[in-house]
Formats: C-alpha cells, structure tokens, sequence
C-alpha cells in the first residue's frame, strides 16, 4: 500500500513537470474541463492524498503491535529511534540534490520553459536561495532541520518529514493512553484529539485516525484477513474511496459544489476527506482476501520495500535524468512522444535506485536497533 502510494506521488510530479496541462493547473497549456483533477479519476494520480494515506498508514502501523500486545513495553525505545530511523534516506537525497545544483546537472528550468510547469520552474516550488547554501547547510538540512524545522528546499519533496516525525510522537502520546482506556475513554480521546489537531495542524488528523484504526482492530480482533466483504459493502466502500480520494482542493469540476473561499478550511477539509478515504480503504483491504493476497505478493513486497526511497529521490531523479531525456528527445519525435518515452526510461531507473537506497537504508535500521538494544 506505501508502495502504490508513493508510486502515485511520482505520477502526481511528473505529470506537473511534464503535461501539467492534464493536471488543468493554470498553465497557458490547460485544459479546463478536460483534465483528471475535475473528476472523480484524479483519485489515480492525486499525490495529496497519496501523501494523506502515509500518514494515516504511519499512526496505523506504528501503533498496531503495542495495541495487539495491550502493552506499552518498548515504547521508549519506538520514540528515541524514530528520527534516527528517518533521516538517512532523507539526508543522502538533500546532499545529492546539493551536489547536482553545485555541479550543474540539473536542466529543470530548460525544460520548464518548454512545459510551461511553473512547479518544475521554480524547483519544485522551492523557497528560499537554495542555490547559495553550503555543502554544512544542505547536511544541517537532510539531517536535522528537515524534521525539526520543516526546511526542504533542496528537495522539496521532504517536506511531509516534519509531519512524519511530529505525527509519530503523537501517536506514540496516543499509545499509553488508549491501552489504558476503555472504549468510552477512547470515544473522548479521539474527539480531544482530534479537536486540537484540527485547530493546530489537520495533518495531524491523518495520525490519529490510522493509530484509533488500529486500537479498533485489536479491540475487535477479527481476522487477517477475515471472510470476504458483503458484494454491496465492497462496491459501496470503493465507490466512497474513490471520491474523497479524488477530491482536490481547489474545488472544480465535479466538485464544485464544494469550493469554499477559505483556503484554510479547504485545506482542512480535503485532509480530513482523504484520511477518512485512507482509513475505509486499509479497513477494506483486511475485509477482503481478494485485496489482501493481491498486495501480499512479491511485487507488493518489493513496492513497499523501496516505497520510501522512491519517494525521497523521484524530484531529484526527474531534475536530471528525465528532464535531460526530455530535452534530448524533444526535437526528434516532438512534445508529446517525448513525455512518453521519457516516463518509460525513467521507470527502470527510478525502481534500481530506490531499490539500491532501500537497501541502505535496511542495513542502517539494522545497525540502529543493534544499538539502541545494547543501550537498553
């Protein structure tokens, strides 16, 4: 599931690199009325609410092992590697990006200039000289400030690290409490909560819907996977995901009846919609063989494997190596074969590295519960 949903994160930025016209995002190349985003399909490459689904999935898996014990036994040691856990991928992706500024290999503004992408122009909607910075501060950056601060303009991408980290120490507050609660005390706790995530950060939502899906499925302890869903359950629960997945804000097209003047609010709201979207469809996966068995195999396996080094190092990848295919292409066999085969190369390449990072990243994991064990 981490593993689609980053994958949807990369078609989401590629098509707002490459076609942004399909995307129907303000460029003089839009099409109004003929994009994804103004109906229900844009569920497909929708990477907010890909982004959305991490972070309910985060609170879901962090949480599931101390409910299914009903103990908080290694919670201590769940919040001092968490940031430790995090920033290796995140660090190596900053320092590359540095690197490929300092020695020029990024051709995203020659390219820009050809798709009208105001993303790609401005990297990615980088802010801040990113430009200027040392090699120090774009180490300080991957690091440390990434999670603490929130900086990512050397890969803008990270910016959900911040989220991450926060939204697990969360749940990890979350955790003691509901193994002590009953279901009435775990209602209010939900509520309190939620209340206060919403009125400081509604990304903070997504954490605390997925980790309250776990306590629910421990406290029911159906089976994993149970028997197969009722037919109209099923239909019905796919048809639900499939629109509050596709709902972007801005509201238009299809969901023009729900456009708001308030940013803010809107912003809430989409958050909230694909939570709740997120949290129907993992509860749906555990209902249903059928979906469980198709993620449970071997390309489930390896998605999710290289799910978050593909995400960290997609922005950079797409900088350099498919915007200089692009550019390379563009003249031979014109915009829109260009885009194509550009997406096809880019694959092999994207899933070699990811799964290359993945593994470095499995050997530092290795390496940090050696020591925090010795540690404690």
């Amino acid at each position: 599931m981490r593993g689609i949903a980053a994958f949807v994160v990369f078609l989401f930025h590629f098509l707002q690199g490459f076609a942004p016209q399909y995307l129907g995002e303000g460029t003089p190349t839009a099409n109004p009325g003929k994009n994804l985003f103004e109906t229900p399909l844009s569920f497909l490459i929708n990477g907010y609410a890909a982004v959305t689904f991490f972070f309910v999935l985060s609170g879901f898996v962090l949480s599931y092992g101390y409910f299914n014990r009903g103990s908080n036994d290694g919670l201590l040691v769940s919040v001092i590697k968490r940031w430790p856990r995090l920033f290796p991928l995140a660090l190596i992706s900053t320092l590359l990006s540095w690197m490929m500024i300092h020695y020029g290999l990024y051709s995203y503004i020659e390219a820009a200039l050809v798709t009208q992408s105001k993303w790609m122009l401005h990297f990615a909607s980088a802010k801040g000289n990113f430009l200027e910075l040392s090699f120090s501060d774009a180490f300080l950056q991957g690091f440390f400030f990434t999670f603490f601060r929130g900086d990512d303009n050397l890969n803008t991408s990270l910016w959900t690290m911040h989220y991450e980290l926060i939204g697990s120490f969360v749940v990890f507050a979350l955790i003691p409490l509901l193994n002590s609660a009953d279901r009435k005390q775990a209602l209010i706790l939900f509520v309190l909560f939620m209340v206060t995530a919403y009125y400081t950060s509604p990304y903070m939502c997504a954490f605390i819907m997925g980790c309250f899906l776990s306590y629910y499925r421990c406290q029911v302890r159906p089976s994993i996977p149970s028997r197969p869903a009722n037919q109209f359950l099923l239909i019905s629960g796919l048809v639900v995901v499939i629109l509050l997945f596709g709902y972007m804000d801005p509201a238009r097209g299809f969901y023009s009846f729900m456009h708001h003047e308030n940013r803010d609010l809107m912003t809430a709201l989409r958050i909230i919609l694909h939570s709740l979207a997120s949290v129907i469809l993992i509860q749906m996966i555990f209902s249903y063989d059928g979906f469980y068995k198709l993620l449970d195999g071997r390309t489930g396996r390896f998605l999710g494997r290289c799910s978050f080094a593909l995400y960290v190092i997609h922005v950079p990848l797409m900088f350099t190596f498919s915007t200089a295919v692009f550019l390379a292409l563009l003249d031979i066999i014109g915009y829109q074969s260009s885009v194509i085969v550009t997406f096809i190369l880019t694959l092999p390449l994207l899933f070699l590295i990811s799964w290359l990072l993945a593994k470095i990243d499995e050997l530092w994991c290795r390496k940090v519960n050696r020591t925090v064990k010795i540690m404690f």
